[in-house]
C-alpha cells in the first residue's frame, strides 16, 4: 500500500512545481491551428454580392437586403456573428471561393450584439422597364469575365462591359412611350427582354 501512496505524492509534487499544461489565454495570446474556423468575414475585393452564402447558411446568420430608390439600388449583406455556428459553409460554397473567408478570430464576446456583424454593400443593376433587381454589378461583371468574348452575345453583359467607355447610361424608360425595338439595347430582366423581343417580332 505504501508504493501507490508514494507515487501519488511524487506526482503531486511534480505537478506543483512544474509549468501548467493549459495555455495562458486570456493573459497571453492564443494562436489557433492552421485550419481553425473563426469569424467569417467578407472580402471587399473578391465578394460579388451574389448571396450564395446566405442561401447555404444553416443558421440563417447571413442577411441579404436589397434597397431600390429612384432607379438605383444597393444590396447589403450582413453576417451576424451572434447567430453564426462557424460551420464554414459560406466559405465552402462561395461562388468566387474567396468572397467570404474564415478568419482566426475566435473572440465573439460583446456587450452590444449589434456590433457583432460583418457587412458589405454592392451596387445593383436594375431593370429599366419594370424596376426589378437583375443582380449586382460585380456579379454580372464576374459572369462576363468568365464568358470572355462570348459575353457580347448577351445585351446586358455587353452594356455593362461597355459602361466604362461612357456610352451607356442607366435609367428608366419613359412610361408614356410604347415598348419598341430600341429598348432591346438596355438593362432588362429576362421577363422584360422577352416582351421586347415579342414586340420586335410580332408587333405591339
Amino acid at each position: 500500500m505504501r508504493t501507490p501512496k508514494l507515487r501519488e505524492i511524487r506526482e503531486a509534487l511534480t505537478s506543483l512545481f512544474s509549468k501548467p499544461y493549459t495555455i495562458g489565454y486570456p493573459y497571453a495570446p492564443s494562436v489557433p491551428p492552421e485550419r481553425f474556423r473563426g469569424k467569417p468575414k467578407f472580402t471587399e475585393a473578391d465578394c460579388i454580392g451574389c448571396g450564395a452564402c446566405a442561401q447555404v447558411c444553416p443558421a440563417r446568420a447571413i442577411e441579404v437586403v436589397d434597397e431600390v430608390k429612384d432607379g438605383k439600388g444597393t444590396r447589403t449583406l450582413t453576417i451576424h456573428h451572434d447567430h453564426c455556428i462557424f460551420c464554414g459553409q459560406c466559405n465552402r460554397y462561395c461562388t468566387v471561393e474567396t468572397g467570404v473567408v474564415l478568419t482566426s478570430d475566435f473572440e465573439t464576446g460583446t456587450y452590444d450584439r449589434t456590433t457583432a456583424v460583418s457587412t458589405i454593400e454592392k451596387e445593383l443593376v436594375i431593370c429599366q422597364e419594370c424596376g426589378e433587381v437583375i443582380g449586382t454589378v460585380d456579379q454580372i461583371r464576374w459572369v462576363a469575365d468568365k464568358l470572355g468574348t462570348k459575353a457580347f452575345g448577351n445585351m446586358s453583359l455587353a452594356l455593362l462591359l461597355s459602361e466604362g467607355l461612357g456610352l451607356v447610361t442607366r435609367g428608366s424608360r419613359d412610361e408614356s412611350r410604347a415598348v419598341e425595338r430600341g429598348d432591346n439595347v438596355s438593362f432588362l430582366c429576362p421577363k422584360c427582354r422577352r416582351q421586347v423581343i415579342l414586340v420586335e417580332e410580332w408587333g405591339p
